[in-house]
């Protein structure tokens, strides 16, 4: 028997589409309120009329508050937004693309992130679902360790405190520096999440490549060495995916080694550790910090990734001997299920799914 949603699809076709632009709407204004008329109207490609209309709509129902300086959601609103979320995964599908890659990488959980359109907003959607989830799945006690990068920064940036507190949960970075943007080191990540979290946390005071006798001196520092024994005791792993070239630039890999890295093809990257099409491990730099073989004993380990760009990196990076759940968005899922469409069957996905060392 069709369900409730279906039966209103067929009575009612243009629900479907009112539904979602309403989502949308209240989705955008979450993001970056608070936000007038005009520039809602050019993010979402609608116009000002239509816009003017489901705000007043929205208002009337207690799920938005215009002001001079725009529209912002009540308390109300956003309860509603988040109520949405699982309406939306099911008008696109969402849900049915979720089993078929959970099938297809073998993994306990695949979480997509339902949107379209502004690359922008689906990373806030995506960092959001995250920052949920680890709400969700953190206990009060344990360790939790986190690594760097664009996608886990956002993480940190939009996760909001919540008055629960988990004193005995520690939270650390996974990695060490990059060198980088201060946003998007491992240790600002980790002290914001623990913040958003009501844990505490440790910061690891080393570059995520050192020399092998200047790492064995700094190993001796007592900061240094309490972290790295609470990596080895991490029972959840938060970690991003990399497209291959674009890390190795980040890690300020000299010119001849990139080019060694582009020779063997290589797609992904996670941990140091530099993947080609078929899932080879075709590259490692030296790095300090949680290491692949490490995965296997971690309990939750969790990759997170999105857009369309990270297609081959994340089918190039993820393994069910490693990772248990996996959080994308509608981007880069689609892209997936398109190539695993492409190519057959996944029957066999199983097989396919191990990581190969390569002969280099």
């Amino acid at each position: 028997m069709p369900n409730l949603w279906e039966l209103q699809k067929r009575i009612v076709p243009d629900l479907t589409a009112q539904v979602l632009k309403r989502y949308h709407i209240l989705r955008t204004i979450y993001h970056f309120q608070p936000m007038g008329r005009r520039l809602l109207a050019k993010r979402l490609d609608f116009s000002e009329r239509e816009v003017r209309g489901d705000l007043e709509f929205l208002a009337r129902q207690g799920l938005v508050h215009n002001t001079s300086a725009g529209a912002m959601l009540t308390p109300e609103g956003e309860k509603l937004l988040a109520s949405l979320v699982k309406m939306v995964r099911t008008i696109q599908g969402t849900r049915d693309q979720e089993n078929i890659l959970k099938r297809f990488f073998g993994l306990d959980e695949v979480i997509i992130v339902p949107g379209q359109g502004d690359r922008v907003l689906q990373r806030e959607e995506l960092a959001r679902q995250v920052g949920n989830y680890l709400h969700e799945k953190t206990g009060e006690e344990g360790v939790l360790a986190v690594t760097g990068g664009t996608t886990l920064a956002a993480v940190a940036r939009v996760m909001k405190k919540r008055r629960k507190k988990r004193s005995r949960l520690t939270v650390v970075p996974g990695r060490g520096g990059l060198g980088e943007k201060m946003e998007l080191e491992a240790n600002t990540i980790a002290a914001e999440i623990a913040q958003a979290l009501g844990a505490q946390y440790r910061l690891l005071y080393l570059p995520e490549t050192s020399n092998p006798r200047t790492l064995a001196a700094l190993k001796e520092e007592p900061a240094v060495a309490e972290v790295l024994d609470l990596l080895k005791k991490t029972d959840i792993l938060l970690h991003g995916i990399g497209a291959s070239l674009e890390m190795a630039r980040r890690r300020r890999l000299p010119s001849e080694e990139i080019e060694v890295i582009r020779n063997r093809g290589a797609v992904g990257e996670a941990f140091g550790y530099y993947f080609n099409s078929k899932k080879e491990v075709v590259y490692i730099t030296p790095s300090v910090g949680i290491r692949l073989e490490d995965l296997e004993r971690i309990e939750r380990v969790i990759a997170v990734a999105g857009g369309v760009e990270k297609t081959e990196a994340i089918m190039s990076a993820v393994n069910p001997l490693f990772q248990d759940v996996l959080i994308t968005d509608s981007d880069a899922a689609t892209a997936i299920v398109n190539k695993i469409k492409e190519e057959g069957s996944i029957d066999d996905s199983k097989n396919r799914n191990q990581w190969v060392w390569s002969d280099w």
